[in-house]
């Protein structure tokens, strides 16, 4: 990565006393990328030398799900959005030289979310009018894929968006809205909002979870006991279904993270709020080694303690739909920019995926 790209190393304190009750300092934001402080916990996610440096800008969104690490390519892996027209690219970016290139694999149509499953890439593939949404395994070094599910027992899923690998159980959990109905991409649903369990091994496949607005991250905490679910149900199809990208924030809706205990690996009990977004959504979703949670939303990727308790954010002042944490740190998907921020603290993930 290139030592010539701007970076960002302010850290900015806030008095929580103060904005308590003055509402016009509350909503104030910086307008370039900086650390904000709410606890002096935040310190030990920063470090000594946390830095965010911008990576790449387009004119056009190319930085918006999935962020995935192969070691055996050195590269990370991100789709770009859907643009009320066309297909959704997924994107490659070189650990070692930085450059970022379109890539393409059988299968794979209009993905959103993805993980690392067995150093190969499990793509949340939403499909289209013709195309059944699926869970698509690729192998990035061959080009090679496989449809691994794209049914629930003879019903199609709406589009699959994001997905997480329960590492104990070799089982796949994904949550399924209905964001490409919205987007005019895909049918009418057939399914309800749900969050799914799947084992590939014997193809068997379980409903674990409904009740949300629009089901969207998930990821486990580090011991796997509990799970956390974002619900964005706040961005909706303003004009109704068939307006391709054309959304707007509903205010009165979910822009919440739930979380579950986890119940012997396979069901899931006691769902509870855990957090709410103070500005957008939270989208993805990740825990580090010390259970702190991490979401994308509107300004960047904040940071919630185990208790719910906001400690700081990682602004870029600029919706981040994702982000994923490698060795040293994490990559930033912010539309039109991708970042990569310099961390003390480590991704749940990283020693298993990247090291």
């Amino acid at each position: 990565m290139s030592s010539s790209h701007p970076k960002y190393e302010a850290v900015h304190e806030v008095d929580q006393l103060k904005t308590a009750r003055d509402i016009n300092l509350a909503q104030l934001a910086p307008k370039e990328p900086c650390f904000i402080s709410y606890n002096p916990s935040f310190k030990r996610i920063l470090g000594e030398n946390a830095v965010v440096e911008l990576q790449e800008e387009r004119t056009q969104k190319f930085a918006h799900e999935a962020g995935v690490y192969i070691k055996s390519t050195d590269c990370n892996y991100f789709t770009s959005p859907f643009q009320g027209h066309g297909t959704i690219e997924v994107h490659e970016a070189s650990h070692k030289t930085g450059e970022v290139r379109a890539v393409k694999y059988d299968h794979v149509v209009n993905a959103n979310g993805a993980c690392n499953y067995k150093d190969n890439i499990l793509f949340c593939s939403q499909g289209d009018r013709t195309t059944p949404s699926a869970l698509v395994l690729v192998n990035p070094k061959t080009s090679e894929s496989k449809i691994l599910l794209n049914n629930f027992h003879g019903r199609e899923f709406n589009s699959i968006n994001d997905v997480v690998v329960h590492h104990e159980r070799d089982e796949i959990w994904f949550t399924d809205p209905t964001y490409g109905y919205m987007q005019d991409f895909r049918p009418a649903p057939k399914l309800p909002i749900q969050v799914y369990r799947f084992k590939p091994s014997t193809g068997e496949v379980w409903c674990v979870a409904d009740g949300f607005a629009q089901c969207n991250g998930l990821c486990f905490s580090p011991d796997y006991s509990k799970i956390y679910v974002t619900d964005t149900g706040a961005v909706q199809s303003h004009v109704g279904p068939g307006h391709g990208g054309v959304f707007s924030f509903n205010s009165k809706l979910p822009a919440s993270i739930y979380v579950f205990d986890v119940i012997d690996g396979k069901f899931l009990a006691n769902r509870r709020m855990f957090a709410f977004c103070d500005s957008g959504i939270p989208d993805g979703i990740k825990c580090d080694v010390d259970g702190n949670v991490y979401s994308g939303c509107n300004g960047g990727v904040f940071v919630w303690d185990k208790e719910g308790t906001l400690i700081g954010k990682i602004w870029v002042n600029h919706e981040v739909p994702n982000f994923n944490f490698v060795s040293g740190g994490m990559w930033i998907l912010a539309h039109e920019k991708l970042y990569f921020c310099k961390l003390e603290a480590k991704g749940t993930l990283v020693s298993l995926e990247c090291e």
